[in-house]
């Protein structure tokens, strides 16, 4: 990933972590790493653990956001959920996996935020 996509990246989910506080969720870790992968956002809300991918883009001139998040992407995020669960000791707390678009857009522009929920 260059510099550009990086940066955009990182905004995209910072944008994505404001999205999520204004709907009322608590952010629980950013960037959580384990073997298996990454996940963007692990957050709660209603008392479910949700894990966030956020896919941003500066256009939608290549397809949606989402498109990215093939099924190589979704066994990562399922392996890596489940490792921070156990090593939570979240053994009996419900989870689902969201995910966030964001498209940034041309300078001065306000981003759009597409939250959809229960990807897997």
């Amino acid at each position: 990933m260059g510099a550009h996509n990086k940066e955009i990246g990182i905004r995209g989910e910072n944008i994505a972590v404001k999205h999520l506080l204004r709907q009322g969720y608590v952010i629980l870790e950013r960037n959580y790493r384990s073997r298996h992968g990454e996940i963007d956002i692990v957050s709660k809300h209603n008392n479910t653990i949700i894990f966030v991918e956020v896919k941003t883009r500066s256009s939608l001139a290549y397809g949606r956001p989402i498109e990215s998040i093939d099924y190589k992407k979704i066994k990562h995020l399922q392996y890596t959920a489940q490792g921070y669960m156990q090593w939570k000791g979240l053994y009996n707390q419900g989870c689902r996996f969201d995910a966030i678009e964001v498209v940034i857009g041309s300078f001065g522009t306000k981003p759009k935020i597409n939250h959809i929920q229960n990807i897997i």
